[in-house]
């Protein structure tokens, strides 16, 4: 069951000035990263330095159990934001497809990973040359769970929808885009073109994933899997960040195809790829009605819409 795009916006009808501001989508935007701000302090506040007096699986449980701890304060605050300031249920964390939609990001991550890996090996420019310990997949799996929840929960279920309700889809699709590319500026071996790669692929695939589904969990299971399989078992760059993965390997060929020192989100089939997929998600997402015209145009629309019923009515007499 695909949930409608108005079903997520606001129902507060604001009749002053000062609750026209408030409920203005942009000023939403910040509203809601306030509600999210406590959760935030308070992970940064008590840190993990105490996760030193444990080691090995346990340490990884403990950890893992941590991250589970925060990501549910974090849907809370959220639906707190939802109930409290837009007066509606938190449809974005309905857990009815949770299982379906995690998965399938999940298998897209990996047919598009599987498939750079694999005729990097066959034109061997990637060699694997051994193995690490089971943690260090372990360990990635943990961590890329965290960071694929939080991004996007700020890039789409609050950047997005908020910009979307105001602007339109095109415009949520072009805003939430170019930020969450150049939000990546600073990583190491980051540049102007690795951006407009991740503009790319956050444009239209993650943000086409979200539109689909109206949830968090397709978009969480492609962005999650997408860094855990990159990073944690092929041991490819992720997003310029170089870190041990489950396979030891040498990646040396053509920055075109491999991505170079920044990793496959700067290559151009990989990126070429995810741009088809994102394309046919939002084509799947325009037929199945969930593509929001601008706040202008709807109003138009519904004032269209009245002026004829009451003609209609009139004419009925």
């Amino acid at each position: 069951m695909y949930k409608k795009p108005d079903s997520l916006f606001t129902n507060l009808i604001p009749t002053t000035g000062l609750g026209r501001f408030f409920q203005f989508p942009i000023v939403r935007i910040f509203i809601a990263l306030s509600f999210l701000f406590p959760v935030i302090l308070m992970n940064n506040l008590l840190g993990v330095g105490w996760l030193k007096y444990f080691d090995g699986y346990m340490e990884l449980a403990i950890r893992l159990l941590r991250d589970l701890f925060y990501l549910t304060l974090f849907m809370i605050a959220y639906s707190l934001y939802t109930r409290w300031v837009e007066r509606r249920e938190t449809l974005e964390f309905s857990f009815s497809k949770f299982t379906k939609e995690l998965g399938l990001g999940a298998i897209l991550s990996f047919a598009v990973i599987g498939f750079m890996v694999a005729l990097m090996m066959v034109l061997g420019y990637y060699k694997v040359e051994g193995f690490n310990e089971i943690n260090i997949l372990l360990t990635s799996f943990q961590k890329h769970m965290m960071v694929g929840f939080m991004e996007e929960l700020l890039f789409r279920i609050i950047l997005f929808k908020l910009v979307e309700e105001f602007a339109g889809s095109w415009w949520a699709l072009v805003v939430q885009g170019i930020l969450f590319g150049f939000a990546h500026l600073g990583n190491p071996n980051a540049s102007v073109w690795t951006s407009l790669g991740l503009v790319a692929d956050s444009t239209l695939l993650f943000a086409g994933a979200y539109m689909l589904t109206r949830r968090i969990w397709l978009v969480m299971g492609l962005h999650w899997s997408w860094n855990f399989l990159q990073s944690g078992l092929f041991n490819m760059p992720n997003s310029g960040v170089d870190e041990p993965g489950f396979f030891k390997a040498i990646i040396a060929g053509p920055e075109w195809l491999t991505g170079g020192a920044f990793g496959i989100e700067a290559s151009y089939l990989s990126i070429s790829l995810n741009v088809l997929i994102g394309l046919y998600l939002i084509k799947l997402a325009i037929d199945r009605g969930q593509l929001v015209l601008p706040s202008w145009k709807r109003k138009n629309m519904n004032t269209e819409t009245n002026l004829l019923e009451e003609f209609e009515d009139v004419n009925s007499i």
